[in-house]
């Protein structure tokens, strides 16, 4: 109620209500809206959406959705507001009027931000500025009985205006001195180039522009660009209808951007994000059915032969700049490293040198994949300086942090496992790189017991639940599930982790950890032995339902999966426990949050017979609650074969179809939910046809029933939709 009377209020007295919210937000105690789960937050943010629409609240709505992100994790993708926020940079569907100015303002406000979250959140709005078509609005364009329409929609000629402006943004950036600045401002123009250069009008402004950045820095990032729009549009298109013949600007700049001399190739070809096939290798051939394989073993040959270069000239290791160590997915760094040894005059020197290098860099994220393949080819040419090098690693604060793909690809010995191991003890040690010596082919050269001995004292460490299920899931795939890949002793660390796992319960919103645990929990229950640890397991997924009253979000398919394993001991705990934890089970099957039934995958016929067994006529009910209901053929709702076999079976099928008639209320939808629900009821309905007269009768009296609910629903929507069609004046 409060946020539709704020609704009613922010079109009659929009001032007013930006000065209250104005006050919330700008108040020093303002700590940040949790955004999962918040009406309040929705409706704050909505209406200050609303409000930007005027050019003459803009900045004030901007800086107050700015405040708000500032308070925001930068990864978080649930209503995050730093999307709601760029939206308002693109030239169309941006929801608001405010002049180009306005908004190259509030941009260069963030750019300039010594928070390095407001920094980010610029260039955010730069690439949106600069991006589309298409463009796609927010969805809210109605605000009172005020006339929207969908915010600045400029001309071809204002287009080209608010492109160019923007792009003169980023060239200042580019050129400005400050490498936080320029690095990312190249970067986004370069990633923009090619959808601008379809726009004719911009190609000019994109030359001039490329020219400015590359003459104050080589510009590798645009080369590649240049060669990708080449590559898509005038040499992949040539049998295509509409085909472009390779402008003379666009071939001219090419030429101009080729990075020359080392370091440049360096940087573009090695220090550069991305394989980029296409743009990088000039033998690329699209109508080669190998042409990524021998793309790739081109550029690898390329990288390590400029390493080469390097390590034999005068050049010295910081004039790669910070990228040396990027974290940014470079795939080349590697043969670059190997290239580096083996050009070096003296293995040690090198290695010193690359280690110094590493001291002068302060970023807490780096990649060490330079080292790796310094070390890969210093053990081909002498294999007791490789074991030093690494003995060094060891100790070293940061690459003791990756020793493990440190080593050399030849062979991992008891020895090389020895000198991982010797830093479990360590509370600073990093679990992450462990996992590969658990599933990886290349680390089998030691007995099982190892393995084992290493995954259990990786339960010991922080996250090290995590480290397990993911390399015990990769050990698991591609591989037939009726072979014993773990075997009994992985299956029951493999049990371990995941009660661990999921006791800690720290969400999990990507949904990978639920997919490795569902993989490891699906093996490890298929094979005998373990059996205290899977009843320790069912016994933690009942602690994790009961503590979340029922309603559960995460883990999903690993607890399906234990159910359908497990159907029987599963449904005995349900119904045998005390009287307050078995109605939080009984939800769990009824409304637990689950995508799908939590009984789905359990076989029909096991659930008939359990409910057989309990002589129990109560047990009918939930369960039937819980399986998979609806079955769509050619875009007609019927009841499901198994909803059909429990029915018949049931000894009360007034109370099955009871348990059915409260799922014929969608979970979800769009539009009418009368009109969802139609389908279903009238699925039920046919059952007053069914040969057995119990069952006729009872889907009679739950049809009726039905009928009352939908009419009721339908009058309900009709007030809702005259009530919608009122506005404030």
């Amino acid at each position: 109620m409060p946020a539709r009377m704020l609704d009613y209020i922010g079109p009659v007295a929009p001032e007013a209500l930006l000065d209250r919210i104005e006050a919330e937000l700008a108040a020093p105690d303002f700590g940040g809206m949790e955004p999962r789960h918040s009406p309040q937050r929705t409706t704050i943010l909505n209406l200050l959406q609303l409000l930007a629409y005027e050019s003459g609240a803009f900045d004030r709505c901007i800086r107050l959705l700015i405040r708000v992100a500032d308070y925001e994790d930068e990864n978080n993708n649930y209503d995050a507001v730093r999307d709601k926020i760029t939206k308002f940079f693109q030239a169309y569907l941006s929801g608001t009027h405010a002049s180009i100015n306005q908004r190259i303002g509030i941009m260069n406000e963030c750019l300039w931000s010594d928070v390095v979250g407001r920094r980010s959140l610029g260039f955010r709005m730069l690439s949106t500025a600069l991006e589309g078509p298409p463009w796609t609005g927010f969805g809210i364009n109605e605000f009172g009985a005020r006339p929207r329409d969908f915010g600045f929609q400029p001309s071809h000629d204002e287009l080209v205006a608010w492109r160019c402006a923007f792009i003169d943004v980023a060239v200042r950036l580019g050129t400005s001195g400050d490498p936080d600045l320029e690095g990312p401002a190249r970067l986004t123009l370069a990633n923009k180039f090619r959808g601008m250069w379809h726009h004719k009008a911009m190609r000019k402004k994109l030359v001039d522009a490329a020219s400015k950045l590359n003459t104050y820095h080589p510009w590798g990032e645009g080369w590649k660009a240049v060669r990708s729009t080449i590559y898509f549009d005038h040499t992949k298109r040539k049998d295509k209808d509409g085909y472009e013949p390779l402008p003379d600007n666009l071939a001219a700049l090419d030429r101009e951007l080729e990075p020359k001399g080392l370091v440049p190739q360096i940087l573009t070809y090695v220090l550069n994000i991305g394989h980029d096939y296409w743009g990088l290798d000039s033998d690329f051939d699209h109508e080669d059915t190998n042409k990524y394989d021998e793309a790739e073993k081109r550029l690898e040959a390329k990288a390590l032969r400029l390493g080469e270069e390097f390590a034999a000239s005068d050049h010295e290791l910081d004039e790669l700049g910070p990228k040396l160590f990027s974290n940014d997915w470079m795939p080349y760094c590697t043969e670059f490293g190997r290239g580096l040894a083996k050009g070096a005059h003296d293995l040690r020197v090198g290695w010193q040198q690359l280690v110094d290098q590493l001291g002068y860099k302060p970023e807490t994220n780096k990649n060490f994949a330079v080292f790796g393949g310094f070390i890969e080819e210093a053990d081909a040419a002498d294999l007791t300086l490789a074991q030093g090098l690494l003995d060094q690693c060891a100790h070293h604060p940061e690459l003791r942090h990756v020793l493990v793909g440190l080593h050399p690809g030849r062979e991992f010995t008891e020895t090389d496992l020895d000198r991982c191991m010797a830093l479990l003890g360590d509370p600073e040690t990093r679990p992450w790189m462990y996992g590969p010596i658990i599933w990886r082919d290349g680390y089998a050269n030691f007995s099982s017991d190892r393995v084992v001995d290493l995954a259990q004292q990786l339960l010991n460490i922080s996250n090290g639940d995590d480290v397990v299920l993911d390399a015990l899931s990769m050990k698991l795939h591609g591989k037939d599930d009726a072979v014993d890949v773990l075997g009994p002793q992985l299956r029951r660390v493999g049990l371990r982790a995941a009660i661990e796992r999921l006791k800690k319960y720290d969400r999990d919103p990507g949904g990978s950890t639920d997919y490795n645990m569902e993989r490891v929990i699906g093996v490890a229950l298929c094979f005998d032995g373990n059996d205290g640890e899977k009843q320790e397991w069912l016994d933690t997924i009942f602690s994790f339902v009961d503590a979340r009253y029922g309603f559960i979000h995460d883990f999903e398919n690993a607890i399906q999966t234990t159910i359908a394993l497990m159907p029987e001991a599963f449904l005995n705990r349900v119904f045998e426990s005390a009287e307050k934890e078995q109605y939080r089970r009984i939800f769990f099957i009824i409304h637990g949050g689950l995508r799908r039934s939590p009984l789905a995958k359990v076989d029909i016929g096991v659930l008939i017979a359990w409910c057989h067994s309990r002589n129990d006529t109560s047990v009918w009910a939930p369960v039937a609650a819980g399986i998979s209901l609806w079955s769509t053929d050619e875009g007609a709702v019927t009841m499901s074969e198994p909803a059909i076999r429990l029915l018949e079976a049931s000894p009360e099928p007034e109370a099955v179809l009871e348990a059915f008639a409260e799922r014929v209320t969608p979970s979800s939808w769009s539009g009418s939910r009368s009109n969802a629900m139609q389908p279903r009821a009238d699925a039920i309905g046919m059952l007053v046809e069914h040969a057995s007269e119990e069952i006729a009768v009872a889907a009679k009296s739950v049809s009726a029933k039905l009928v009352t609910l939908i009419e009721y629903e339908r009058v309900r929507e009709q007030r809702e939709d005259e009530e919608h069609e009122q506005r404030f004046e």
